[in-house]
């Protein structure tokens, strides 16, 4: 159908409660459903998966207050989204209260078969398992579907589609959330089992504790797949609401680091591209200084005794005085804001944040539970971020208003394949959104720079001066070489994991050291790229010096002083800003 913004309804139940109400198709867009619900964009979701029925009383009230003190605080806190299945039975009308008991912090959306649900001002139903939709609820979604499981499919698409991490919370349930359960499972989505609630529930803590041969095949890829944790539910509140808070990371945490990630970043690549105009023009006028010169002097000998040519001729002599003194004033500006300097420190410090998410987002190293002694994963991840900031305020890189990124977080440019930049890491997901994507950066730019060489070796006898101070010529075979070393070290990462087997992978020190190998393989070449860098512009600066103190009278073919800085291309393919690739500068 086309991708129109559907009309929603306005449902107001007799608690005076007024909620919004969305009608969809099985191929109704997510993004029109999301639009028309209206819905503010949350930094979390909670899926509520649990039982409308067979609900013992008797635990309804220990439930009330692990919904009211547990889910519905952390939801106001976290500004999360909750999603269940918006019928007044069951967890759902426990949730929906909760929600009223906390003050309607939280949106709370039900998604539901149309068929089966019934609400003030909408159709009479003939079927005797229908049930009335929760008059706490803020939002509906009413999905075309007759049966109780015809809405599964959208609601988790829709669940998907918000792109923010997603905790799920299994309370008792039957069949429909045994389904309900393996599609979060297989989502790599965690999920919190409250075991004393009955059930399916207490049916997959038995199996994650004592794990044995599973006949269903549905409870066996659950329990040997899942990202489970089990919670009894006599267990204490403070307990609950901190494992509320450790499934996912923290989001404001996260955001703040993605945050200066994002502004170091764009900083960088902003000095880059001032440098590299900057040696751009210098080059060029250099080059434009020198033909004029020698343009005058050949053109001056052919012309003699022409008065009107030599008049013609003469009033070359401007630009060929005007020109040094622009590169002149080019190489003051350099010297004086050193943007290359700044870029490089900018880089480092970037790459250095971006390291840590994916340490902290993986659970990995320090971050891991088996480490964790009196601080938290937050406090750690806290403590890491902030000497990176401290050091790079005690440079030059100081010296200068940083512009802050304003754009979506993570940049477009590093989240990938459809990582919100902000979930929980599997081994899997690690390898396929850090490894192999930083591998295959590395074999992409080992060809770039191969293909930079060649092309360096045609211009040689054209462009030889101009060659000797390239940063590019002094580093393609060590860069070649860099990138060479750096992808076999990251395959030979990926290689040893893929040959573990199963149990081996789940062995959380296996984990830990997938993680560090790799980011400490990206950390050496970053090292080393930021150190041949300040040795090239180290070297490059005290060639300009030496020109300007030697060059004498520029505009002279026979003085033409030091040889022309490099352009931009010349600079080697591992100094590209990293938003123009989305990965590291390595």
């Amino acid at each position: 159908m086309p991708d129109e913004k559907i009309q929603p309804q306005e449902i107001v139940f007799p608690n005076n409660n007024a909620a919004k109400l969305v009608s969809a198709l099985r191929d109704t867009p997510m993004a029109s459903l999301i639009e028309s619900l209206g819905i503010s964009p949350p930094k979390n979701l909670i899926l509520l998966i649990g039982g409308a029925d067979k609900l013992d009383e008797k635990l309804t009230s220990r439930l009330t207050q692990l919904f009211s003190r547990g889910i519905a605080r952390a939801a106001a806190d976290a500004e999360a989204l909750i999603i269940d299945g918006g019928t007044q039975a069951g967890v759902m009308q426990i949730m929906g209260q909760s929600i009223v008991d906390r003050g309607r912090k939280s949106s709370l959306l039900g998604v539901a078969p149309a068929g089966k649900v019934t609400y003030p001002g909408g159709p009479a139903l003939a079927n005797n398992d229908s049930a009335p939709l929760d008059p706490n609820h803020s939002h509906f979604v009413l999905v075309d579907g007759k049966e109780w499981g015809s809405e599964t499919e959208t609601l988790f698409e829709l669940a998907a589609a918000f792109n923010v991490p997603v905790l799920a919370i299994l309370v008792n349930g039957g069949a429909i959330a045994k389904d309900e359960l393996l599609q979060s499972v297989r989502r790599n989505w965690p999920v919190i089992v409250i075991e004393g609630s009955g059930r399916l529930a207490d049916e997959v803590a038995g199996l994650k504790k004592k794990p044995s041969e599973i006949e269903d095949p549905m409870l066996a890829e659950i329990t040997a797949e899942g990202d489970l944790r089990i919670f009894p539910i006599s267990g204490a509140l403070e307990d609950f609401e901190r494992m509320l808070f450790s499934q996912s990371p923290n989001i404001k945490l996260l955001h703040d680091a993605w945050q200066r990630f994002a502004t170091y970043d764009a900083n960088g690549g902003r000095l880059q591209k001032a440098f590299k105009n900057i040696q751009f023009w210098i080059l060029v006028l250099g080059l434009i200084a020198v033909f004029l010169a020698l343009f005058e002097r050949q053109g001056l000998e052919l012309v003699r005794g022409q008065h009107v040519l030599e008049n013609a001729l003469g009033w070359l002599r401007y630009p060929i005085i005007v020109i040094p003194i622009v590169t002149a004033i080019l190489l003051a500006y350099s010297n004086k804001f050193r943007p290359a300097n700044k870029w490089i420190l900018l880089r480092g410090s970037a790459e250095a944040i971006k390291r840590e998410i994916y340490r902290y987002r993986s659970r990995t190293g320090d971050y891991s539970k088996d480490r964790l002694t009196t601080n938290s994963r937050d406090d750690v991840f806290h403590e890491r971020l902030e000497p990176v900031s401290r050091r790079l305020m005690q440079t030059e890189a100081n010296h200068g208003a940083l512009t802050p990124y304003d754009g979506p977080l993570p940049p477009k440019e590093v989240a990938q394949k459809s990582d919100d930049g902000f979930s929980f890491l599997t081994p899997e997901r690690y390898i396929e959104l850090r490894l192999e994507d930083q591998l295959n950066y590395y074999s992409y730019k080992t060809l770039l720079a191969a293909v930079h060489a060649e092309l360096w070796v045609a211009l040689t006898t054209a462009l030889t001066t101009a060659l000797t101070t390239s940063l590019a010529s002094r580093q393609l075979d060590e860069t070649l070489v860099r990138y060479n070393q750096s992808a076999a070290d990251l395959a030979n990462v990926r290689d040893w994991w893929t040959k573990l087997s199963p149990a081996s992978k789940r062995n959380p020190k296996n984990i830990d050291q997938l993680v560090e190998v790799t980011e400490k393989v990206l950390e050496t070449e970053l090292s080393g790229w930021v150190q041949r860098m300040e040795n090239a512009l180290a070297q490059l600066k005290a060639e300009e010096e030496k020109g300007e103190e030697s060059g004498g009278d520029k505009s002279q073919p026979k003085n033409e002083g030091t040889p022309p800085p490099p352009q931009p291309d010349s600079i080697p393919p591992e100094a590209q800003p990293a938003h123009s690739a989305g990965h590291e500068d390595t």
